[in-house]
């Protein structure tokens, strides 16, 4: 079809040759972008829905209502993994969420507008969950508020994808240039009168070159009626190999961008295997575990509140069950943490997505016989000195 535009450019005006100059806007070309984006969130939000709640009674671990509510059904319809993985969502797509608290359930509001005071609480109007729209005020001790706005790392890369949206255009047309067939017909003068009108002739011409430029197709191409064909060779110095590989440095450094502004390690985030128990460690520590604990300071504070959280009853978002363990890679350091009393029969079964016994023997500790308080050491050292004497 190029071929056919650019003749009809030549013959739109029998006395004068037209030359326009086409300009693509590449500008609006998200799609790299948003391929990123949801790639991660989605790989956040999920992490998030893996990990558990635990909910303690005056320091004892318990599994009652706010546990079956965090853990199991947020709502009557919804479970609270499904729950969690929007509310995560639309926390970093849009930098703040809503839950409301209503009869032991939570409800993720769509959108709300929230009105702050200095000196006395928040209040939330003109809110909806889904279609059904809230008429009634809700207080700030009566919800869950995230907010997690990073509008000012999202300008920026938004600055940065835009240049670099142009660079792959171009290096994705080098590399259509280097593989397109190019060359140039010579029409004759003396045209058949069954060719001299301009609709005519440009029906012969997409006719006799349509299969011959087809690369899927055999073709050779007839050479009557005067009409010659020559092809043009590419430059020597194109390299079809080399556009491909720039594209794809461009796509790579934009996943990069994406993935830190996140606190993802690229490479976690484009499925590198190299490294990637550092990469997980890492992601755990500056990207989920902020997350988590943003999550469980409201939850402390509006469902649990002063009074209870200092004697101990409190919920805790666990991300250390997020991981998958493999029993070679933790058995050494387990073995060393039993024996040393840091860790309960319950511990390590969690440690190993067990279920836990419970009960007395769950708390067990355990430690081994050459281990002894220090001052008992430091006091028979004392006694021995005197005995010597």
């Amino acid at each position: 079809m190029a071929l056919i535009d650019f003749l009809d450019r030549i013959f739109g005006d029998k006395n004068e040759v037209t030359l326009k100059t086409c300009s693509v806007d590449t500008a609006n070309n998200m799609h790299y972008k948003t391929l990123i984006t949801e790639a991660s969130v989605n790989l956040i939000a999920k992490t998030i829905s893996r990990a558990e709640f635990q909910t303690y009674e005056e320091g004892r671990e318990t599994k009652k209502r706010n546990y079956y509510i965090l853990n199991v059904e947020a709502n009557k319809n919804k479970s609270a993994s499904l729950f969690w993985r929007e509310t995560i969502e639309k926390l970093l797509k849009e930098g703040e969420t809503l839950i409301l608290l209503q009869d032991n359930q939570m409800f993720l509001a769509d959108s709300f507008v929230r009105n702050e005071f200095a000196f006395r609480e928040n209040i939330y109007t003109e809110l909806s969950i889904g279609d059904y729209p809230l008429d009634d005020i809700w207080k700030e001790s009566q919800v869950l508020y995230l907010k997690d706005d990073n509008s000012t790392i999202r300008n920026a890369i938004n600055g940065i994808y835009n240049d670099y949206v142009k660079l792959i255009d171009s290096s994705i047309k080098g590399y259509q240039n280097s593989k397109a067939r190019k060359g140039k017909l010579k029409i004759p003068t003396n045209l058949p009168k069954t060719l001299q009108e301009e609709g005519k002739l440009q029906e012969h011409i997409q006719a006799t070159m349509k299969d011959f430029m087809d690369p899927s197709k055999d073709a050779v191409y007839p050479e009557t009626n005067g009409f010659e064909y020559e092809e043009i060779d590419k430059a020597k110095g194109s390299k079809s190999n080399d556009s491909g590989r720039e594209t794809k440095n461009f796509i790579d450094d934009i996943f990069d961008f994406i993935a830190i502004s996140y606190g993802i390690p690229p490479s976690l985030l484009k499925g590198d295997t190299v490294d990637t128990k550092d990469a997980v460690n890492n992601f755990l520590t500056f990207c989920i575990n902020p997350i988590a604990k943003l999550i469980t300071d409201e939850i402390n504070r509006k469902m649990y509140g002063k009074e209870n959280y200092l004697k101990n009853t409190y919920a805790k978002l666990d991300t250390s069950n997020v991981k998958a363990v493999d029993l070679r890679d933790v058995a050494n350091s387990i073995e060393l943490l039993n024996r040393n009393g840091a860790l309960t029969i319950d511990d390590t079964l969690r440690i190993l997505n067990k279920e836990p016994i419970g009960g007395d023997v769950g708390g067990m500790r355990f430690v081994t016989k050459n281990l002894e308080l220090i001052d008992r050491v430091l006091k028979e050292d004392t006694n021995s000195d005197v005995g010597g004497d």
